[in-house]
């Protein structure tokens, strides 16, 4: 079991914004696993731009992350989708960090993209 100030530190390390740590796991030979949510307890409508803090389900997918150091990290996101009272409709939370229904958060595609331009760069030198 985690304690709040282990989760916390998880929390500040991670550096996802309105994003935090509930807990963690590490397998051997696979990598930590951080199951993270949005601090937010509300989120607005897509469609009519009503907020909404009725919860309709959780959604939970696995998304790779950077490493830290030599281990794999993957965040586990429980993406909460609510239900809109005006519109009826369910709608998921927006997650700024990583576009919907992706495998990777931006940074890590960012990350890739200036590794692959400096294997480019030294090809043509």
């Amino acid at each position: 079991m985690s304690t709040k100030k282990e989760l916390k530190l998880l929390t500040e390390l991670l550096n996802l914004e309105g994003v935090n740590v509930y807990s963690h796991r590490q397998y051997e030979g696979i990598g930590i696993i951080l199951q993270i949510e949005a601090i937010d307890r509300e989120s607005i409508c897509g469609r009519c731009g009503l907020k909404s803090n009725k919860i309709h389900q959780n959604r939970r997918h696995i998304i790779k992350d950077l490493s830290w150091g030599e281990k794999a990290v993957f965040l586990e996101i429980n993406r909460k989708q609510f239900k809109c009272e005006k519109c009826q409709k369910p709608f998921s939370e927006e997650m700024g960090f990583v576009k919907e229904r992706r495998t990777y958060p931006k940074r890590l595609a960012n990350d890739r993209e200036k590794n692959q331009a400096g294997k480019n760069s030294k090809r043509k030198a």
